[in-house]
């Protein structure tokens, strides 16, 4: 649900940008049918331009293990989370689910209307008469204004014989470039998007467009004269109570068309312009793209670069040494209780209960209570992708989102969990992978 709103806003937001450069520096072109392809992109685009991480091949940057110490920072974050997150979770659920719930209604009645309009024209064609008018097959009906809706054109009874075949060629053009389908089209996005309120500026300029590509049509008739069309233009009145998805002569768009048509036609170098859009979507995808960091490994860095408080090193235990080892890792053994053959996981240290056991290197506690089989259980993790593991403990001296340094007392050895003696049960994991603790200590 979260990622959803969060979708729309992040559409809405490149829609309107682009909205706005096209406001600012194309709609003062004449070139309309570049500004019509610009108008019908901006919804595809909008809609994938978020979706950059998905559709696009994922960028790596490879980046140096920071200088600062940024373990504080981390184990900030991570305390303030172990104590809000129940609260913050209730909340988001709370005000996301009513956002969505009355986002969803909007779109459901925009919809509604929609569907209602579409069979509304459907209705009106099958009660209307057909008739041959200035050789274009009308259908006469109960509407106050000449209009069209896809291949019907539809005038008015009790004025049908009195309408121009300028008026007539106009919508015939509509019909032929199809300017339903943008509309329509448009209309689906403002059900979508019916919160943002660029969007019906957006359906206003695109039928602005329509009539500019109509009135340019039917100036191309040898028979037409400007003079004679502005007259018709002028003559209009202006519709009352239009319907949003169909083409009228009378567009409440005169002044702009009588001030397009009336305009000198733009220099074609000016077409240049347009290309310039293309580094354009290119940054709006890059600004939605997110790069996967990833840490060069430490064997490949200068010895300057290396974090060495962020690698295990210590002993675990205090005042132990390798020759209590029980177990070593990768031995394949019989579990005395779970009484099944298994390569061991990490080492085993023996050791008297209470014996303080210690963080092998700086780092932020990431678990710290019972887990199972683990008993007792410690997790930290370290630069690096490290983590290291403390099982069966008898007790902690940390909490979860703690920061801990190298040598500081985190528990004390236990029997809890599966276990059959008292003991530290030591992993050393680097991306999840366990590594053998021997190789890491140098302490």
């Amino acid at each position: 649900m979260n990622s959803w709103l969060l979708y729309i806003l992040q559409a809405n937001l490149v829609f309107g940008s682009f909205y706005l450069l096209y406001k600012w520096c194309f709609s003062r072109f004449t070139f309309h049918a570049f500004n019509r392809i610009f108008l019908l992109l901006l919804i595809p685009l909008s809609l994938l331009v978020p979706l950059s991480d998905a559709l696009f091949p994922e960028m790596q940057f490879y980046l140096e293990i920071p200088l600062f110490d940024e373990l504080a920072i981390l184990s900030e974050t991570a305390t303030n989370v172990s104590t809000t997150t129940e609260t913050e979770n209730f909340q988001t659920i709370h005000y996301s689910f009513w956002i969505f719930s009355l986002y969803a209604i909007g779109v459901l009645c925009f919809l509604g209307r929609f569907v209602a309009t579409t069979f509304k024209v459907f209705q009106l064609k099958s009660n209307s008469k057909p008739v041959l008018l200035h050789e274009t097959k009308v259908y006469s009906a109960n509407v106050a204004e000449v209009f069209s809706y896809f291949h019907w054109v539809f005038v008015p009874k009790s004025t049908a014989t009195f309408i121009d075949a300028c008026i007539l060629t106009h919508e015939k053009a509509h019909i032929s470039k199809v300017h339903s389908l943008d509309v329509l089209l448009a209309e689906m996005f403002i059900a979508m998007n019916w919160c943002n309120p660029l969007a019906y500026f957006y359906r206003k300029s695109i039928k602005s467009i329509h009539e500019f590509q109509a009135d340019a049509l039917v100036l191309q008739q040898e028979k037409v004269k400007k003079s004679s069309y502005l007259e018709l233009l002028l003559a209009s009145l202006e519709p009352k109570n239009t319907n949003p998805i169909y083409n009228y002569f009378s567009h409440p768009t005169l002044k702009k068309r009588i001030e397009m048509i009336t305009k000198s036609p733009s220099k074609n170098n000016l077409k240049f312009v347009y290309i310039l859009l293309i580094p354009v979507i290119g940054i709006a995808c890059m600004a939605f793209k997110s790069p996967i960091m990833t840490s060069i490994p430490v064997e490949t860095l200068p010895t300057a670069f290396v974090k060495e408080e962020g690698i295990p090193s210590l002993f675990p235990v205090k005042n132990k040494t390798v020759k209590h080892i029980s177990s070593k890792f990768g031995a394949v053994r019989k579990h005395p209780k779970l009484k099944h053959k298994s390569a061991h996981g990490g080492i085993d240290i023996k050791a008297a209960k209470g014996t303080p056991i210690i963080a092998t290197a700086d780092g932020i506690v990431l678990k710290a209570t019972v887990e199972g089989n683990w008993g007792n259980l410690i997790i930290i993790s370290h630069d690096d992708g490290f983590e290291t593991w403390y099982a069966h403990l008898q007790g902690f001296n940390t909490k979860l989102g703690a920061t801990v340094q190298k040598g500081d007392i985190i528990g004390y050895v236990g029997n809890s969990g599966v276990s059959t003696a008292p003991h530290l049960h030591y992993e050393v994991r680097q991306h999840g992978k366990r590594l053998d603790p021997m190789h890491y200590i140098s302490e």
